[in-house]
């Protein structure tokens, strides 16, 4: 016997009954969801599982919206002319190529993964195929009787594809390239055995983008969210802006908030600054073993002041990290090339489609 419930949240995220399940990364942790879920487009859920094997779970969204942010978004992912992620068409095919172009064949869907790209189940019968696929043809079920026209499980990891992909395939669906999460291992212990692991060539070329800096008057440190949440929020939303994404100051200020009341000093914020102003910053939770990049944010006057970025976002950090504490530095999905340029490692993201 199993049984089998899909959720749909209209209040907090119940993060301490989830944690019970015992997730393995820092994005899908209780204290992450209660933050973040809210990032998801369209309605959030929750899908429990309960089993011979024991207990299983997503968190995920009804996405209804065909404009809804691309990274969220299958019928973006799969059809969107201009790729959202160009491994998707890599191998020159069409995933499910019997579904039509038209944003009413994949949408509205039931899309499960956690805020910061993982959609690995969670649980103790996670890594189980038999109940990976009861589980998702219970979904299936209930996401037909809501009028749904797809199931898609977006960004996961080796060990979890595994397991989804034949799931999925006995149910209809198809699995995909989608994309890689960069890692970067800490092997160094304090600054000096850094330097150690880096060649000679990145350590000159590290040294020259901090003496670009000083030049222009910036200085590079970490900073208190709550002293700086003003800033913080100003800082995110014009980089929202400046890729053309929405920024809604509201929403932003809600999380943060809810990060920094959640984390406490596990939320880690670095920072560039040129004159006692916030120019750039990287927002990091520490969480198990994994430091994990949360959000960055830069000013218009951080677009112009050379590696500011680059500043916050690696040299701070690494410098900040050491591996008694940290094995992982995550740094998400999305500009591989820049992220394994300072030292990332490339793991393989899948995604799963099931049309109804």
């Amino acid at each position: 016997m199993h049984s089998t419930e899909v959720a749909r949240l209209s209040g907090p995220f119940d993060g301490p009954s989830w944690d019970r399940l015992g997730p393995g990364a820092a994005v899908q942790g209780g204290r992450w969801l209660t933050a973040m879920l809210s990032r998801l487009p369209g309605e959030p859920v929750r899908v429990s599982h309960d089993g011979p094997d024991g207990a299983l779970g997503f968190t995920g969204a009804v996405v209804r919206d065909g404009d809804a942010y691309e990274a969220y978004n299958p019928w973006a992912i799969l059809r969107r002319e201009d790729p959202v992620f160009p491994e998707v068409r890599a191998l020159g095919r069409r995933v499910l190529p019997h579904l039509g172009d038209g944003r009413e064949a994949i949408l509205p869907g039931l899309l499960l993964v956690a805020p910061g790209y993982l959609g690995d189940p969670v649980g103790p019968a996670a890594d189980h195929p038999d109940s990976v696929k009861r589980c998702l043809a219970d979904v299936c079920a209930w996401a037909g009787d809501a009028g749904l026209a797809t199931v898609s499980v977006l960004y996961t990891r080796p060990a979890a594809s595994r397991v989804l992909a034949p799931a999925v395939g006995a149910l209809g669906g198809e699995s995909f390239d989608l994309t890689t999460r960069s890692m970067m291992p800490v092997t160094w212990d304090d600054e000096e055995s850094l330097a150690a692991v880096r060649s000679k060539r990145r350590r000159i070329e590290v040294r020259r983008q901090l003496r670009r800096l000083a030049e222009h008057g910036c200085s590079v440190g970490t900073g208190v969210p709550d002293e700086l949440f003003d800033e913080v929020i100003e800082g995110r939303c014009a980089l929202l802006r400046w890729y053309g994404q929405p920024a809604d100051e509201a929403a932003e200020r809600r999380r943060l908030r809810t990060l920094i009341d959640s984390f406490g000093e596990d939320l880690l914020l670095f920072t560039a600054q040129v004159e006692g102003r916030l120019i750039a910053h990287a927002l990091f939770v520490a969480d198990m073993r994994t430091l994990q990049n949360v959000y960055v944010g830069t000013t218009e006057l951080g677009r112009n002041v050379p590696y500011a970025h680059l500043a916050v976002t690696y040299h701070a950090p690494m410098r900040h990290v050491g591996r008694e504490r940290y094995d992982w530095i995550d740094y998400g999905v999305g500009h591989g090339d820049t992220k394994r340029t300072q030292g990332c490692e490339a793991v393989p993201l899948m995604g799963h489609v099931i049309p109804l």
